[in-house]
């Protein structure tokens, strides 16, 4: 049985070691250089940027199985950072101020050493072929489809194929093929401006994540985690999430734009003088956080071999991908062979 995995993040991979794992070939398309989706990693000579989710958390005990696992491989660390939640940071605060209730109170995980490597308990040998966004699925026949790419490139046939891209993207692939996709229409994605900022000095304030400190802003977070007020590394890197609201509103505005005026957000929200910027780049996630999901784990249709899944069917947390692609691999599984 050929199958065909459309997407590299969270939910198409787990999906494809789930039928590899029963014997399957796998073949996954991912539209970019590399794997992981919105656990995102951008590498720079200043250091490395986690821009797309920052953290994980694991509710279903399954998920929590998986993060011990990786845990285990080394490829995912607790992170305790200190918070600020909805007001501003006491610039120059000493450690001594600082207590646990500033701390979240689940576990939060993160990818070690950088967040992408969340994903490395799930790269079993099947074949991902990178930079191939997939455009187009065909019929050939009831039981087998023609993937098509956006440079001419033909690939199949597949017996099946689970599309696990952002659900506009995915409602563009699948409801030609048959009104059963129809309701992927209904869900809702917002938009997330992420600047990227590396300061010649570290930030002055005593707290290293910030949630929802200005209306603009919904996530500031310094990269890594450095307990040291003193001996923070140089130079200090910071990503920022600007909220669904500023993003949609400042969604097509040039990337300079952009950048200055989340600077300025940044100013208000820390209460702290910043200091010197070294270098500093935004990134536009179009479809980065799900406000009305599907209501379940996927959506099957072409006699259940073709499947839909992703975050966008169960919620906004990296989990919910995690158990789509799960359960989108078991109905593919029970389609093909009881």
């Amino acid at each position: 049985m050929n199958i065909a995995v459309i997407g590299a993040g969270m939910a198409g991979l787990r999906a494809a070691a789930t039928l590899h794992a029963v014997g399957f070939c796998v073949t996954v398309f991912e539209k970019s250089r590399g794997a992981g989706g919105r656990l995102a990693t951008r590498r720079t000579e200043l250091g490395n940027f986690n821009h797309g989710a920052q953290y994980v958390t694991a509710l279903h005990p399954e998920f929590q199985s998986f993060l011990q696992q990786a845990e285990h491989q080394k490829s995912v660390r607790k992170w305790q950072p200190h918070l600020l939640r909805g007001e501003k940071a006491t610039a120059g605060a000493p450690a001594s101020a600082l207590k646990r209730t500033n701390t979240a109170a689940d576990i939060w995980y993160q990818g070690s050493p950088q967040m992408n490597k969340l994903i490395t308990p799930l790269l079993d040998p099947f074949e991902i072929r990178k930079e191939h966004r997939i455009t187009c699925i065909e019929t050939a026949g009831p039981r087998s489809f023609i993937l098509h790419d956006d440079l001419d490139g033909e690939f199949g046939p597949f017996d099946g194929v689970i599309v696990t891209a952002p659900a506009p993207q995915t409602a563009e692939l699948l409801q030609p093929l048959a009104p059963r996709f129809d309701p992927i229409a209904d869900v809702e994605m917002a938009p997330c401006w992420a600047a990227m900022i590396a300061f010649a000095k570290p930030l002055p304030t005593a707290f290293d994540a910030m949630i929802h400190p200005d209306p603009a802003i919904s996530w500031a977070a310094r990269n890594g985690d450095h307990r040291d007020l003193i001996h923070r590394p140089s130079p200090d890197l910071w990503v920022l999430h600007a909220s669904p609201e500023w993003s949609r509103d400042h969604l097509e505005e040039d990337k300079e734009r952009i950048a200055f005026l989340l600077l300025e957000k940044l100013h208000k929200a820390s209460g702290a003088k910043l200091p010197d910027v070294v270098s500093i780049n935004t990134h536009r996630w179009r479809y980065a956080r799900t406000i009305k999901p599907l209501g379940k784990s996927h959506l099957s249709g072409m006699n259940g071999r073709v499947i839909a899944a992703g975050d966008w069917c169960l919620g906004a947390r990296v989990e919910a991908a995690w158990r789509s692609g799960k359960c989108a691999a078991h109905a593919m599984i029970e389609t093909l062979i009881g």
